[in-house]
């Protein structure tokens, strides 16, 4: 099974650096890579007669869990080397750092997944753990004889029709999966991208060259372009969205830990939230797009 894991972690990591070149490391596709080799060495594993075996089970979860290691540092590498190259760097060196922030984040990640679980409990309905569920239950239907292959087969098909017809396969299946809690939000914040890229179509023209010029601009240092502006504006501001909110989810776990009782904190859940909810969404669309409303006034 070692000499799969360093065949499988080969592969992942060879897509997961292709799409991250191609997409960016947002779309990464580990949950993916990391569900088929673990759906893969399942069924090694069963064809090596370890049906029900316990030690299979962890065994299987290993492999899987070094795959998805290896897929996110192959789009992390990708990216890194990607901006080394534009400002002159070393390999080298980009690698020697590489291995120092993996280094300096085991130890840290050893003492927040612990705190997450203390606090939240991995897989309830307050860390509810999408991948980790499906990653479990494919080890135990596989290995525990559980598997409902038609449904399996049915997401196979599926998949195929919808390349056939030139639709992104990705997305319907992380839609489908994914809780309905993180679902709607999604989806939201794609409608505001919308009405955001129709204000900038309406104002500056088409935004299909909007990957296209960035590392141009880098290169030739000239000034950026307003329309670029923008939407790099709108991608920082969102990305800083995700992640404070996932420092703020940690940090709060380790006052739960600590014995500070939040709840004690009582405010009605729903108006608040949801006031907060469409402020967030408000300077989503408008902070990218202050430069138009300025040039207006």
């Amino acid at each position: 099974m070692a000499v799969f894991a360093i065949l499988f972690a080969f592969v992942a990591s060879a897509i997961a650096g292709y799409m991250a070149g191609l997409l960016g490391s947002s779309n990464n596709p580990i949950s993916g890579v990391t569900v088929s080799v673990l759906l893969i060495t399942s069924l090694i594993l069963l064809g090596f007669g370890l049906s029900g075996n316990l030690g299979a089970y962890g065994v299987a979860i290993l492999i899987a869990a070094v795959i998805c290691c290896a897929a996110a540092i192959s789009g992390d590498v990708l990216q890194s080397m990607t901006c080394g190259q534009m400002i002159g760097t070393t390999p080298k060196n980009q690698q020697i750092a590489e291995m120092i922030g993996v280094l300096a984040a085991a130890p840290i990640l050893a003492l927040v997944v612990p705190a997450l679980d203390q606090a939240y409990h991995i897989g309830s309905t307050n860390l509810p753990a999408p991948q980790a569920f499906l990653m479990s239950g494919i080890v135990k239907g596989v290995l525990g004889g559980e598997m409902v292959w038609p449904f399996v087969i049915a997401g196979m098909v599926l998949a195929f029709v919808l390349i056939l017809i030139d639709m992104p396969v990705l997305p319907v299946a992380i839609g489908i999966y994914l809780p309905f809690t993180l679902a709607v939000p999604i989806f939201c914040g794609g409608i505001i991208r919308y009405a955001t890229d129709k204000q900038i179509e309406k104002t500056y023209g088409s935004t299909e060259e909007e990957q296209i010029s960035d590392w141009k601009i880098a290169i030739k240092q000239t000034n950026v372009k307003p329309k670029e502006k923008i939407i790099r504006t709108g991608l920082l501001l969102t990305a800083g969205l995700i992640a404070g909110e996932a420092l703020t989810g940690v940090l709060v776990a380790f006052l739960i830990v600590g014995g500070i009782n939040l709840a004690a904190f009582e405010f009605p859940p729903i108006l608040p939230g949801l006031l907060l909810w469409l402020f967030v969404a408000v300077l989503v669309f408008y902070i990218p797009l202050r430069e138009i409303y300025a040039r207006d006034e």
